[in-house]
């Protein structure tokens, strides 16, 4: 989840705290199920294009009798520039 502390107008003349809550997706699916699908599948794109600018890594034949370590996405909200 990600958590924002905004200052929002209320009845009085001073704002009021509020704190806003964003659940993040928990898998890929989940990501591109959602209305605002585009921003993360253009956050998965940018980030594939950095693993492969700098070289993270390759592609190689599956060893036989050996197990493929696996990967998952981890997705996060950021809220304003600096994340």
């Amino acid at each position: 989840m990600s958590y924002s502390r905004q200052k929002v107008p209320g009845k009085s003349k001073k704002p009021q705290n509020t704190v806003l809550v964003i659940k993040d997706p928990v898998t890929y699916e989940e990501a591109m199920s959602r209305n605002n699908a585009v921003y993360w599948k253009k956050a998965c794109t940018k980030e594939l294009e950095a693993f492969i600018k700098q070289e993270l890594f390759s592609t190689v034949l599956k060893p036989i009798g050996h197990k493929v370590i696996g990967c998952k996405w981890v997705f996060k909200t950021k809220l304003n520039k600096d994340g």
